[in-house]
């Protein structure tokens, strides 16, 4: 069994960001605050437009503000969340080397795949000439038959 090469699967620790300087401490900032902005403040400011539009239109209630909508956000989350079952898992893990024993087992698995290939292409190819031998011997059967017929025409010519 040949060697496998193995391409970007070396164990490495976590990936360390390094801030250095005022930019870096500024572009930490921006991204942080990006995030609190998509995540959190977005979210709110839909959930407080959907509240105040729904409780001015359809039912009486009273107009909320943004923080507010930041909280309805954050209870309508957190209750997904709680209430997923484990349906949507999202796990940020980085994935994990194979061990030699599953290599082996997994290059084991691939070379069976590939000799039932080749067997199945050699089934099919043999039923193919199983066709093609019928064929050909009804043929040679018809031109016999029309040989025959021919042979006994010029005997009768004869006779």
């Amino acid at each position: 069994m040949g060697r496998v090469k193995r391409l970007g699967m070396r164990k490495s620790g976590p990936k360390i960001i390094q801030i250095t300087g005022i930019r870096g401490i500024f572009l930490a900032i921006f991204v942080v605050t990006c995030l609190i902005a998509g995540f959190v403040v977005f979210p709110g400011k839909v959930a407080e437009s959907l509240w105040n539009y729904v409780g001015s239109t359809y039912i009486t209630l009273p107009e909320i503000a943004l923080w507010q909508g930041i909280l309805l956000w954050a209870m309508t989350a957190l209750s997904l969340y709680l209430l997923n079952d484990r349906k949507f898992a999202i796990s940020f893990q980085q994935p994990t080397e194979l061990s030699e024993e599953e290599m082996s087992f997994l290059m084991e698995r691939i070379k069976m795949q590939r000799q039932a290939q080749k067997l199945n292409a050699m089934i099919l190819k043999s039923n193919d000439i199983k066709v093609i031998k019928k064929d050909i011997d009804s043929k040679l059967k018809d031109d016999k038959e029309q040989q025959q017929e021919s042979v006994n025409n010029i005997n009768e010519k004869h006779l």
